[in-house]
């Protein structure tokens, strides 16, 4: 077995996310009418952020891309592309429990997360 050195252990949250979350995202920002978040990128995004960057830059992607969920819900309504992002980025914040280094804004993201799930798919939500 490899050891995985303590500052890259948040990477093995990406899988889910990097497989999901380019095309939702661009999904949602263009039915917000933002052109900024195009999949490829945010495939960049994730990518960059992979290879270069940490558990609170990873932190801050999610709550952006969370943001993000909640606009779209305000002008569009519950959907399966607002469930299916809720759910990815729920799943990334409960697997987040079980690192280190997260603090009290990894609790107030998974908090609003699955808040959101909830008022989403309603109330069995985890």
């Amino acid at each position: 077995m490899t050891d995985v050195a303590p500052r890259d252990r948040w990477l093995f949250l990406t899988p889910e996310a990097e497989a999901e979350l380019p095309a939702a995202v661009a999904a949602l920002a263009a039915a917000v009418g933002d052109p900024t978040w195009s999949e490829p990128a945010e495939k960049a995004a994730v990518e960059r952020l992979i290879a270069e960057g940490d558990y609170p830059a990873w932190l801050a992607y999610l709550g952006e891309r969370r943001r993000l969920l909640e606009r779209y819900v305000e002008r569009v309504g519950a959907d399966a592309l607002a469930v299916h992002v809720a759910a990815v980025l729920n799943e990334q914040h409960m697997l987040g429990l079980t690192l280190a280094g997260g603090g009290q804004v990894a609790e107030q993201e998974r908090r609003q997360s699955a808040r959101l799930l909830r008022s989403l798919a309603g109330a069995g939500a985890r």
